[in-house]
């Protein structure tokens, strides 16, 4: 069984339940509306505060389908084998732990690219009216995608801990939640670890993407925490096949 095999299995799976399409038409909805939202808010207020394009990746509404969305991305990777007992014969399978992970993995990355693609008609309509940056909707984007390639590790990890999608959902929005709200302690004066705060400050990451400021420091941050979670994940289920 090859791994690409596996990796095309698990991606096809989510089209065989509606919360992908929900999913899906919820993202493209909210993206929608901010960026409907932002379009009005520049059309009245003179001057342009910034490009509609960088508020895109920066304001709240952006945060609101990430952190919502994301959860429901990844809590049947492993929660959903284990509650239908498939867990045992896939753990079976001529395959290894990480090719499992890992194909849980990229299978859930792909589709979270795929909620983010309908943007890609954003910068199309806005250069049919005006001149556009490329530069900061690139960096914009990867920025996105590397805070995707952190939280859906993290989904996978909480997924596999649990046998409940709704509960894998919750941890990983908690988990989330606390990754993102720990970087707002950047602004209490007198911590000793203000400087690690500063790194992990997930919405000054994006408001710098947004921007065109690209910090490899933040891609290597991203890059830990996937890594990190991801082994974490091998040995949560090499412990399910040892105790098997």
């Amino acid at each position: 069984m090859s791994m690409l095999w596996q990796i095309r299995r698990e991606f096809s799976a989510f089209f065989y339940s509606p919360i992908a399409y929900v999913v899906i038409g919820a993202g493209t909805l909210l993206n929608s509306v901010m960026f409907f939202l932002i379009i009005l808010f520049l059309s009245r207020s003179g001057p342009a505060p910034g490009a509609p394009m960088e508020m895109l990746f920066s304001w709240v509404l952006f945060w609101l389908v990430v952190m919502i969305l994301t959860p429901l991305i990844t809590m049947r990777s492993f929660a959903e084998e284990k509650h239908s007992g498939t867990l045992e014969t896939l753990v079976t399978a001529p395959i290894s732990d990480i090719q499992i992970v890992l194909a849980k993995y990229f299978s859930c990355l792909a589709f979270y690219v795929i909620l983010w693609l309908p943007t890609l008609l954003y910068p199309l309509i806005l250069s049919k009216f005006s001149a556009i940056d490329m530069g900061p909707v690139l960096s914009g984007y990867l920025g996105t995608f590397g805070i995707g390639v952190m939280l859906i590790s993290v989904g996978v990890l909480c997924s596999a801990l649990t046998r409940n999608q709704i509960v894998a959902s919750l941890v990983t929005f908690a988990t989330m939640m606390a990754l993102f709200l720990s970087g707002l302690f950047r602004w209490v004066d007198g911590l000793s670890l203000q400087s690690l705060f500063e790194y992990i400050d997930l919405m000054a990451h994006m408001e710098d993407f947004a921007k065109g400021i690209i910090d490899t420091r933040r891609l290597v941050y991203y890059g830990s925490v996937a890594l990190f979670s991801l082994f974490a994940t091998v040995q949560v289920l090499a412990a399910r096949r040892w105790r098997a």
